[in-house]
C-alpha cells in the first residue's frame, strides 16, 4: 500500500505545471509605431544585463507602420528590456515580460 501511495504521489508531482523561468521557444509579436517619429533601431537584452543585441529591425518603422518581430535565441529569462532609437536622436527603453507576449501587438505611442 505504501508503494502505491508513493507511486501516486510521484505521478501527481509530475503533472503539476512548473513555473516558467525561461523562454526557450521563438517569440513573435508586432510593434505598431503610433508616434510622429521614425524608429531607426530596436535592440533588446536581459533586464539583469548591461548587454544589448544587434538591431532586430531590417529597416525602419515609419509613423503609422507596424513591424513583425520574431526573437529566436533561446531566451534565458522572462524579463527583457527593449531599446528604441528614433530619427530625432532620442531613445526609449521599455521592459517586457517575454513569457507573456507571444502574438501580442504593442502600440508604441511615445517615449
Amino acid at each position: 500500500m505504501r508503494n502505491l501511495f508513493m507511486t501516486v504521489a510521484a505521478i501527481a508531482a509530475l503533472t503539476v505545471p512548473a513555473v516558467a523561468s525561461a523562454q526557450t521557444a521563438a517569440v513573435s509579436f508586432s510593434i505598431e509605431n503610433n508616434t510622429d517619429k521614425i524608429i531607426y533601431s530596436i535592440l533588446y537584452g536581459q533586464s539583469s544585463s548591461d548587454e544589448w543585441s544587434d538591431d532586430i529591425l531590417e529597416g525602419i518603422v515609419e509613423p503609422g507602420e507596424t513591424v513583425e518581430v520574431t526573437i529566436d535565441d533561446e531566451l534565458e529569462d522572462c524579463m527583457y528590456d527593449f531599446f528604441y532609437s528614433f530619427d530625432d536622436d532620442t531613445h526609449y527603453v521599455e521592459r517586457v515580460d517575454m513569457c507573456e507576449i507571444d502574438g501580442t501587438t504593442f502600440e508604441f505611442t511615445g517615449g
